[in-house]
């Protein structure tokens, strides 16, 4: 009696915790930005085949990149509600699901992990992870990812989630292409004025455009005032460019960064202040 009363208490609280929220829509309505990339993002990119599934007109795009775990980072604005409940191998459980284009084989693994952009590193800034596999292929498709496991060494709390990072098809250097659309899963909770304290010194955005032919904008924002260090390095971790190193005031910014003396490449962009270092990937392409 105990087990069937525990578990139909289990499956009340997964139904009353099923609502869903749609992180970008990409056509005006999103409650997200993207983080870091290995591959080649197009944020903003014509529907390559509206159908009964995706009849949206706009999507992503993502190229992946020969990096054996290939990463695209999403950054919540906000925090997402506790995902206990999707941390779960009950049926019932709710379940994060993504619309899909690839030209990658039916098959194809696609993994999702959730964590938090304030701890860097693997596996400490994650918390949980959840799979799904291929379909379709040259199609749109709707992907339903099922729990997988616990990131065993993380560190982050169910009700602490910020980040969603994408993995197509990890553990391999295959460079496909997929479009992404409504991405849909646990509810965002704003964060409040009172948790402004335990916000990291600053966040750091996607410069735009990107890629870059000429010149870029790297976008952040301070939530105090203070130094401020802002660095350019190429591939090899070379420093190539000190764009800002003075005090600065706490509010938003949108740097110029002219980039007609580059050659083509791929660079990385390092903001560090209160002993708090983020980086962002950009691609020179002219």
């Amino acid at each position: 009696m105990k087990k069937i009363l525990l578990f139909l208490f289990l499956t009340l609280s997964i139904k009353a915790n099923s609502q869903q929220q749609n992180y970008n829509d990409f056509e005006g309505n999103k409650t997200s930005f993207f983080g870091f990339y290995s591959g080649t993002l197009d944020s903003l990119i014509n529907n390559p085949a509206i159908s009964a599934i995706d009849s949206s007109a706009h999507c992503a795009r993502y190229i992946r990149d020969t990096t054996l775990y290939d990463n695209l980072q999403i950054h919540i604005n906000g925090k997402l509600e506790d995902i206990s409940v999707y941390a779960s191998p009950l049926p019932s459980a709710p379940h994060i699901k993504m619309k899909l284009y690839s030209t990658a084989p039916v098959g194809t693994p696609v993994v999702i992990q959730l964590g938090s952009s304030s701890i860097s590193g693997y596996p400490a800034g994650l918390h949980s992870e959840y799979t799904a596999v291929t379909t379709a292929r040259n199609a749109w498709q709707l992907l339903t990812f099922n729990f997988s496991q616990m990131i065993t060494g993380g560190t982050v709390g169910p009700a602490s989630i910020d980040k969603i990072v994408i993995l197509f098809d990890p553990n391999t250097m295959h460079t496909d292409t997929m479009y992404f659309d409504d991405l849909t899963g646990p509810e965002v909770v704003p964060v409040g004025i009172g948790a402004l304290e335990n916000l990291s010194p600053f966040k750091l955005f996607q410069n735009s455009p990107n890629p870059v032919k000429n010149i870029t904008h790297i976008n952040f924002q301070l939530n105090s005032s203070g130094p401020v260090s802002l660095k350019l390095y190429d591939m090899l971790g070379n420093p190539v460019a000190l764009l800002i190193d003075q005090s600065m005031k706490q509010g938003g910014y949108s740097i110029p960064v002219e980039m007609n003396d580059f050659p083509n490449g791929i660079y990385f962009y390092v903001l560090k202040k209160e002993g708090v270092t983020r980086s962002m990937k950009m691609i020179v392409s002219k």
